[in-house]
């Protein structure tokens, strides 16, 4: 079965448009008792017309014609008006009968739809598609592309623990981080050649995790990766550098100092350690 997207911006529109047609809804409803209620007067003034002629005609069969048209005249204006506003009651008691307004609730059918999508893609990890809404599996051409194109929902996101990792920075992280200029390509977080103008926007996705990975010399290239604190290796203060000048001592003052998130993020002894920032 085929599912139209329901697009949440759209949604957010619906509650000025149910107030709006609830306003319009009442005053309709309005107009009808009314128009009944008018009606209603006219049939009496007739019906009494024709009663009070009859008086004078001597014609008891009309007035009485008419003593048994009048309890349905009036039978019919109650329930005109009654009808009118049981259906107002009804619509007011249906637009406050959830806390939630029209749109949340557009959104919330929306977020369900995808939620079916993404199990109908039949893989784990599936992208969708923000030009055709269609899911894209990992196997599938075009996911490497969605996968550094799509905003991330956080250090959990399914992209970052479909392998069984822990979150974006076990996802990112690669061992040799700091001991060379290619093992950062070694990364899924590192955009394939085609798409490696990803990573110089000011709107890179992975900044957050993978920043730490890249050599000093790609820090001042992306735009999303913070500057090198120091123009030279030289430059690192001293108990940065007790472990190990040059690019090692580069990377551990960017690290702890632009990214404690990131040091913090990978406190796994396989990976950088507990104490990798303690220094002094």
């Amino acid at each position: 079965m085929a599912y139209e997207p329901i697009h949440v911006a759209d949604a957010a529109r619906t509650p000025l448009a149910m107030a709006q047609f609830q306003q319009s809804g009442n005053e309709v409803l309005g107009y009808v008792a009314w128009g009944g209620a008018v009606i209603g007067v006219l049939a009496l003034i007739i019906i009494g017309g024709r009663m009070i002629h009859a008086n004078f005609t001597g014609d008891p069969w009309i007035a009485a014609r008419g003593m048994a048209e009048l309890p349905w005249v009036v039978l019919g204006v109650v329930l005109l008006i009654a009808s009118g506003s049981l259906a107002g009651m009804l619509l007011q008691g249906s637009y406050h009968e959830t806390e939630d307004d029209l749109g949340s609730l557009i959104a919330g059918v929306a977020a369900e739809q995808n939620d079916v999508e993404r199990e109908s893609a039949g893989c784990e990890g599936a992208l969708q598609d923000p030009d055709s809404r269609e899911f894209v599996c990992p196997d599938d051409d075009g996911w490497e592309r969605l996968s550094h194109s799509v905003p991330l929902t956080g250090p959990d996101d399914e992209r970052c623990t479909r392998d069984g990792k822990a979150d974006c920075y076990d996802y990112c992280f690669v061992s040799g981080f700091h001991d060379g200029n290619t093992a950062y390509t070694r990364s899924p977080c590192t955009p394939s050649g085609d798409d490696f103008a990803l990573l110089k926007g000011d709107n890179w996705i992975w900044a957050d995790y993978h920043c730490p990975n890249l050599p000093s010399n790609l820090w001042n290239e992306s735009g999303s990766c913070p500057d090198n604190p120091v123009d030279h290796f030289d430059d690192v203060p001293r108990e940065y550098a007790r472990a190990g000048r040059g690019e090692p001592a580069m990377h551990k003052y960017y690290i702890c100092t632009e990214f404690p998130e990131w040091a913090n993020g990978n406190k796994r002894e396989d990976q950088v350690g507990n104490g990798y920032c303690d220094v002094g």
